[in-house]
């Protein structure tokens, strides 16, 4: 929701020609943005990975999959927290990609993942706009993601400040829940009769005319206000989100339309071309004969298009069969196994470990079997242990790779010998490895020729210091000493965090002052140390606590009276949430100026603000 202020566009039409302003698509009724169902639509990329094969097609940003990124996108690693914003997997044990949170939040929430995409490309260009990044800009986008918390009247708040917080929420420092944007769309969508914005401080509901201010200038030459009637409660919600038609909702339909018009499963042609092509996730796929046969599709059920709206569908990669799907080429006794799209060689043993049957492979030519990639050799399912007959190297199958065994994560895992399969020495070597099996999050660890100490956590080693040490309460006889091998394999994370409530400073005792709760690091300002008297019991390092998630300040003690320097709003703090007073709640309460105390005017912005009390 972050817009253009209205003399940045004048700015705009002044530096460019008039002929250079966007038409308005025909099409675009602002009276109904997007249809009901499809607005809570779950379903539409069935999973992550179909979220993630889109954001791939479309060069987004988000498509990276590296641990550096994920660890930008601050999903917390504190379960309680999680669990408490209804997040559907609090306990994975791993940070999930931007695809994975995209589409736990659609489930947490009811929105259709489609919503959240075009949300992200409308407020940050999150899908479209890989190449206009630099680190910084990227970072402060991915932590504005949805526009949440980020009204056109102010700058961002301090509450949902990254990728994860936008989507699920979160809690303030006194444990207030906040609804993300992701549910609080759904809330609008499901009120009663639709909740819009408020019109002359009434809640507007569908079938309501109102008028709304525009974003005015380029690239529509958008009129200053626009009167329309909300036809739809998805419409409304979308509204109260973001309360002007142009730029905004204008571009939240603009993307939609392009990229999802047809659901689906639509299955689409040019005139006088045999090929068949679906649409899935807004990309068309090519549709071989034999993959249509494979999946009962209907090709009498086929939409003719034009050649323009055919090339504004990206081509995406062949249209493949149903995963575990087993097929053998003509002329070969060579078994494949589809698993998303790829092709991967199986012996006999793996086909009979999966469950899957040989004797029903579909019979493919070298032709249609070259149309998908090759990929690895098919290794057994993911959590078997496996070894050769002969030799006695122990392997994990994990995400499709094989990691090794050290004897302490042998021993540390209580592997039986029931639990190992033997598998043909010769297939051992034609599966992907990838490293070492990870010691259980908790374990310290550290290399026979380093002195430093690792916490395992989410599978990550992180660092620990002396003071961090301490502060947890751990004991060096609890480490255990791996190879320097092992433990260079082990992926890195962030410094380990300290214990929950904690108070510290950084790098000296008058430093600025935190508390680590809850997940996250809360700064203390001089007046609320003062006033409650809180000291730090540690000192840690600038470099290290950067790494820490960020959360909302602590705030001043309830009944305290408050103002910025810069406005005239006074507040009082209730349940951690400062609420202003209007002249007549002020004076009802029989409140003095000489208890209102006056701070900086950021820290009055950064504190949780609740409704106003008016009388």
């Amino acid at each position: 929701m972050n817009k253009l202020k209205n003399f940045i566009s004048i700015l705009v039409i002044l530096a460019f020609p008039l002929q250079v302003l966007a038409q308005i698509e025909p099409g675009f009724n602002p009276d109904k943005l997007i249809d009901d169902k499809v607005f809570a639509d779950t379903q539409t990329f069935g999973g992550p990975e179909g979220v993630q094969k889109f954001l791939e097609v479309k060069n987004s940003v988000l498509a990276d999959t590296s641990l550096n990124f994920l660890t930008k996108l601050k999903e917390p690693d504190n379960t309680l927290l999680k669990t408490g914003l209804e997040d559907p997997r609090p306990n994975l044990g791993r940070l999930r990609t931007a695809a994975e949170l995209i589409w736990d939040a659609s489930r947490q929430s009811g929105l259709n993942p489609q919503v959240i995409i075009v949300t992200l490309n409308k407020e940050q260009g999150l899908i479209t706009s890989a190449n206009d990044f630099t680190p910084e800009r990227l970072q402060k986008a991915l932590d504005r993601a949805m526009g949440f918390d980020c009204p056109d009247a102010s700058g961002c708040g301090n509450l949902f400040p990254g990728f994860y917080y936008q989507l699920f929420g979160n809690f303030d420092a006194e444990g207030n829940r906040y609804l993300g944007a992701t549910k609080s769309l759904m809330k609008s969508y499901t009120a009663t009769g639709g909740r819009g914005p408020q019109i002359n401080g009434q809640v507007s509901r569908v079938g309501d005319v109102i008028t709304l201010d525009n974003t005015t200038g380029g690239p529509y030459d958008a009129p200053p206000s626009q009167t329309l009637t909300l036809m739809n409660q998805a419409t409304a919600a979308l509204y109260r989100y973001t309360p002007h038609v142009f730029n905004g909702n204008y571009n939240f339909w603009k993307f939609f339309n392009s990229w999802f018009r047809y659901p689906n499963g639509t299955l689409l042609s040019l005139a006088n071309d045999l090929k068949t092509y679906i649409i899935q996730n807004g990309t068309k796929q090519l549709v071989p004969d034999f993959v249509a046969k494979q999946r009962g599709l209907d090709l009498t059920q086929k939409i003719m298009i034009s050649p323009n709206e055919f090339e504004s569908y990206p081509t995406d990669k062949i249209f493949a069969p149903s995963d575990n799907t087993v097929v053998r080429l003509t002329g070969d006794d060579k078994a494949y196994v589809f698993i998303s799209g790829v092709k991967h060689p199986a012996s006999a043993f793996v086909l009979g470990q999966r469950g899957l049957d040989a004797g029903k492979a579909l019979s493919v030519t070298p032709e249609e079997a070259a149309l998908f990639d090759l990929g690895s050799v098919l290794p057994p399912q993911d959590g078997t242990v496996i070894r050769g007959a002969v030799n006695q190297a122990v392997y994990l199958v994990e995400n499709g790779q094989i990691k090794l065994f050290s004897e302490f994560t042998f021993k540390q895992r209580k592997i039986t010998p029931k639990q190992i399969v033997i598998v043909p020495d010769d297939e051992i070597p034609t599966y992907t490895r990838q490293g070492f099996v990870s010691p259980l999050d908790g374990t310290l660890v550290k290399a026979s020729d380093s002195t430093t100490v690792y916490l395992m956590e989410a599978g990550f080693k992180k660092p620990l210091t002396a003071e961090l040490f301490k502060n947890r309460g751990l004991s060096f006889k609890n480490t255990a000493v791996l190879t320097s091998e092992e433990v260079g394999a082990l992926p890195i994370g962030a410094f380990a965090t300290p214990k929950n409530q904690t108070f510290f400073a950084l790098d000296s005792k008058t430093g600025p002052l935190y508390i680590f709760k809850d997940g996250t690091k809360h700064p203390i300002s001089s007046f609320v140390a003062k006033q409650r008297r809180i000291t730090p019991d540690y000192i840690f390092t600038k470099s290290m606590a950067v790494e820490w998630f960020d959360g909302i300040p602590i705030p001043p003690k309830d009944g305290t009276l408050l103002k910025g320097q810069s406005s005239g709003t006074v507040y009082l703090v209730s349940k951690g949430q400062l609420r202003p007073l209007s002249a007549k709640a002020f004076k009802a309460r029989g409140y003095k100026a000489s208890r209102i105390s006056i701070l900086p005017q950021d820290e009055i912005d950064a504190y949780a603000k609740g409704e106003a009390l008016l009388k």
